[in-house]
């Protein structure tokens, strides 16, 4: 064999027996299909009905549009026989009809060459080319109308796939007689840009939106595509863009499903003004909270944006079971000092000293998203919190770095102490300076989040009711465990209480007060409930000994 000095990409014939393998032969697929091709052919409506194909349940569509020509093309793999027009606006590949591979399909058309009407059935077993179709005479005097026998398949869903190929399909297709409603893709946008041949429509949706969501709309076949996206910080929704292609020969769909948009040049371009499309939506808006680094971005792509409206939220202390920051009032013309994230016991003991009076300013949540922007820098920030405790002359420190050695116990302490670092401008080159405030109770969850591994600190002679410092542990620790034994919520939540109370009680009362109110607590859960509300018990126990009676009547 002597090699060849040149070679050409060409089709293989074998390919024509794999043509069933091209397509999954959805309804959506056809139809799709189809419909594409009636608009091509400058239909300006398509019918679909029912009927019969040689006994078995059949679908016709039928269209007004300019025929087919010659015949012969709409069973050649690879050969459109569109004009030069529409062969550079749309990319049709002669591809689409062979979504009907494997189905038994007759087609009735009427070929303005000819100036008449013909007509070829195709068996299921015909689209191969094993055998040649005969061509016969129609009386058909306008368009094109398909006959499909249906496979079984079909039947539970056609009416919701024809919506669906209905729905952003830019001309009228008739169900039974019936129009099928119809929609602009960008119906809900919140404003519509034009650019070269596409309809940009700008979107505020769910931050939840699926990945699968169509965003671009090639004349009534929707796909899904990468496109940007911007949320604002703190926002619950985000904006988005949908294209509606009108006429963009250089945005292309992969063949032959086109089920997806090809990634070339155009489409890296149509991005990029999607995403200034974006930002310039933004600009109409009254404020923003965009990121600076969002801000920058727009910036770049020449959208002139003001910087973020400047308001942070309140700060307020997180709990060991809600760690999400919850957004509270909007602090804007009150000094304000940020306050970065801790652990949630340390915020939540750090409380009594966190206050306008006692610092000056009003604390607000860190938001690393505006670092940048002018007004933000400008704020003092705390970027550390820490605990000092004086126990029998050792000074321990706790923080979010520093953990109680487990030789310490519980219980009363010398002196507890709580250290601000506040820190200047972001640009200043000021020393941080160092806040100290006395606090009474100190709640050490080491971050094992139970009882087991926490310490709890009251100082000496400080005025604290069991109650106050049983609701400091439960914030500083519970947590629902949802492996917890298959217990519920209610019933974790119950037996902390009642475990927090018990260790106030033991700081606070002393062994045998403590004692007694853990018993007075067991007896309002479990016993009292019982009593009828007219009599009374008497009851006296011992380690060994009970004795309930009903008392006698007053």
């Amino acid at each position: 064999m002597k090699l060849p000095t040149q070679i050409q990409p060409a089709v293989g014939q074998a390919l024509i027996t794999k043509v069933s393998r091209l397509f999954n032969g959805t309804a959506s697929d056809v139809l799709n299909e189809l419909f594409q091709n009636a608009r091509r052919a400058g239909a300006t409506r398509i019918d679909v009905g029912l009927g019969e194909c040689d006994g078995r349940p059949a679908l016709l569509i039928t269209d007004d549009g300019s025929g087919i020509d010659d015949p012969a093309s709409f069973v050649t793999l690879g050969q459109s026989g569109w004009n030069s027009e529409i062969a550079h606006r749309e990319d049709p590949a002669g591809m689409g009809v062979f979504s009907l591979a494997a189905m038994r399909v007759t087609v009735r058309s009427f070929s303005k060459a000819a100036n008449a009407g013909w007509a070829v059935t195709i068996p299921e077993d015909g689209w191969e080319g094993a055998a040649p179709l005969a061509v016969g005479s129609s009386a058909i005097l306008r368009g094109t109308q398909i006959v499909i026998a249906m496979p079984d398949a079909w039947r539970s869903s056609l009416e919701i796939r024809l919506k669906a190929a209905a729905k952003h399909f830019p001309l009228p297709i008739r169900y039974q007689g019936e129009i099928l409603h119809r929609e602009d893709f960008l119906e809900r946008a919140c404003r519509v840009e034009e650019w070269q041949g596409c309809r940009i429509g700008v979107f505020r949706t769910s931050t939840h939106e699926p990945a699968d969501t169509p965003r671009i709309n090639f004349h009534g076949v929707t796909v899904p595509c990468r496109m940007p996206d911007v949320r604002e910080i703190e926002a619950a929704q985000k904006w988005t863009v949908r294209i509606d292609i009108v006429d963009a020969p250089a945005l292309q769909l992969v063949l032959p499903a086109r089920k997806e948009m090809v990634e070339n040049a155009a489409l890296a371009a149509l991005r990029a003004e999607a995403l200034a499309a974006i930002y310039r939506t933004i600009a109409l808006e009254d404020e923003h909270r965009l990121s600076f680094q969002d801000w920058r971005r727009a910036a770049d792509l020449g959208v002139e944006l003001p910087e973020a409206s400047p308001w942070l939220h309140a700060w307020r202390p997180r709990t060991a079971e809600h760690r999400h920051r919850e957004l509270n009032e909007r602090i804007i013309s009150t000094p304000m000092v940020v306050l970065a994230d801790h652990q949630p016991d340390i915020e939540q003991c750090a409380v009594p000293a966190l206050s306008a009076e006692t610092l000056g300013y009003r604390p607000v949540c860190e938001i690393d998203g505006f670092s940048g922007y002018d007004w933000y820098d400008r704020l003092p920030r705390i970027p550390a919190l820490s605990f000092a405790v004086e126990i029998e002359g050792r000074r321990l420190g706790y923080s979010d770095q520093l953990s109680i050695p487990s030789d310490v116990g519980s219980g009363h302490v010398d002196a507890i102490m709580l250290v601000v670092s506040i820190l200047g401008p972001a640009a200043s080159k000021e020393p941080a300076a160092l806040l100290s405030f006395p606090l009474d109770m100190l709640v050490c969850a080491n971050e094992g989040w139970s009882l087991g591994e926490a310490h709890v600190f009251v100082r000496d002679k400080a005025n604290v009711e069991p109650s106050e410092l049983a609701r400091l542990i439960e914030a500083c620790c519970f947590c629902f465990d949802e492996d917890g034994d298959c217990d519920s919520w209610d019933t974790q939540h119950r037996d902390f209480e009642r475990d927090a109370r018990a260790i106030a009680n033991a700081i606070l009362l002393g062994a045998d007060d403590a004692l007694l109110e853990r018993i007075r607590s067991v007896f309002l859960d479990e016993i009292q409930c019982l009593i009828p509300q007219d009599r009374q018990i008497t009851l006296t126990a011992s380690g060994n000994y009970l004795s309930v009676a009903f008392a006698a009547p007053a």
